[in-house]
């Protein structure tokens, strides 16, 4: 899918642990997520938003601790943070579909890894994220 030049991309680096953009879900809205990118964990090979099922290693033991532990390594995930406090982590991967069910709040992302180790991820994922409702 081609994303429109005119839709500022929110940057997510890989080696940060959680990126809180300026983009506001509304309440009543829906919302597509365009997605374009890659990155990686250390020495894996290189991954889009969708991640990796099984990157081997060690990791395999650790699955449980990542932050979405269904979800593939270093798969994109995302949240709200707002006035009820911040959401679940959900599976957001390649954006695929309409999405009207996250809460009112600011947009965060994430690479699916582990807590505290962050630091050996590199590359980025541009998320742009365009209002579909009627009338908006």
């Amino acid at each position: 899918m081609s994303i429109p030049s005119q839709i500022r991309p929110i940057e997510v680096p890989a080696n940060q642990s959680c990126v809180t953009s300026d983009f506001v879900i509304e309440a009543g809205h829906r919302y597509r997520f365009l997605v374009e990118g890659q990155w990686i964990d250390d020495k894996d090979p290189l991954t889009g938003p969708e991640g990796l099922p099984h990157p081997g290693g060690i990791r395999e033991c650790l699955g449980r601790v990542k932050r979405l532990p269904e979800a593939a390594w270093m798969a994109l995930l995302v949240r709200t943070k707002g006035p009820a406090g911040k959401s679940p982590w959900r599976l957001l991967g390649r954006g695929d579909g309409i999405w009207s069910d996250l809460p009112p709040g600011r947009l965060q992302f994430c690479a699916n890894d582990v807590l505290g180790f962050y630091r050996n991820n590199s590359g980025k994922i541009d998320v742009r994220v365009i209002d579909v409702t009627q009338g908006a």
